[in-house]
């Protein structure tokens, strides 16, 4: 436990070195706990960095891929994964990777968070009951808002601003709503065609969702969203989230992992 909570203080710290519009996302407020199962697609992830360590989720797009966030791979020497829990001490697989396993975004933007994306390469994971990929958006997709529709979020992370005894054991999730861009641009004027927003009326946290995690479709069963970053104020007052849009990097993902679907 304790190598988790010093993780989770050095998350602290990057929220800390970012402005007070745009902070990383390391939270799910007002979650559900999830089943075992329910969430087979998503990944815990303790990020190694020189003196100390990050803690992210992901999503797995491939056996041997996995789909996070830029700013928790931007300083990594090593990456663990965790496959096939909800509890990360009862991870079914775990597997440790080299910086050079990583393909951060060329054009990843730390000040603004842009370009907010990376991907892992693991080794050769089999799928079973508890390990699944998450289908990518489909090529025919790239021009699709997905306005107004219903999403999941899921993650690890602490379930109230900036408290760390809040840190849940077991996977926590929130439906959220995909909020219309003109809407996210009032709380974040800094957002492109390439990010998306989602939120909840019943303050599911609207920057639901630990850093890297899957923003995924309910309807389709897809992951739209990589989790970037909430609203300086904290995750409880009813802010959308901010998330990387994953079907404007399908040619990027294909591009760098040969994974298309």
């Amino acid at each position: 436990m304790a190598s988790i909570l010093f993780c989770f203080l050095g998350s602290l710290l990057l929220l800390q070195a970012l402005e007070v519009r745009s902070k990383s996302m390391e939270r799910i407020v007002n979650g559900k706990q999830a089943a075992e199962g329910q969430f087979p697609y998503i990944v815990f992830l303790r990020v190694l960095l020189n003196d100390s360590c990050l803690s992210c989720g992901g999503s797995i797009i491939a056996n041997d891929w996995i789909l996070t966030a830029a700013h928790c791979t931007q300083r990594a020497q090593r990456v663990i994964i965790y496959y096939g829990s909800i509890e990360i001490a009862k991870a079914q697989v775990v597997v440790e990777v080299q910086a050079s396993s990583i393909i951060q975004h060329p054009k990843y933007d730390r000040t603004v968070l842009t370009n907010d994306i990376s991907l892992i390469h693991s080794k050769w994971v089999d799928f079973n009951d508890r390990i699944q990929r998450i289908a990518l958006p489909k090529p025919k997709q790239v021009g699709e808002s997905f306005d107004a529709q219903w999403s999941l979020v899921a993650g690890w992370g602490s379930t109230f601003d900036y408290k760390l005894v809040a840190i849940p054991e077991l996977l926590q999730w929130a439906s959220l709503h995909i909020t219309p861009k003109h809407w996210c641009k009032v709380a974040y004027p800094h957002i492109t065609e390439n990010d998306l927003c989602a939120g909840s009326p019943y303050r599911q946290s609207s920057c639901a969702g630990d850093s890297g995690g899957p923003l995924v479709l309910i309807k389709e069963n897809i992951i739209v969203g990589v989790t970037s970053h909430g609203h300086g104020l904290g995750c409880r007052y009813g802010f959308p989230g901010v998330y990387i849009r994953v079907s404007k990097y399908l040619d990027w993902i294909r591009e760098n992992s040969n994974v298309t679907s």
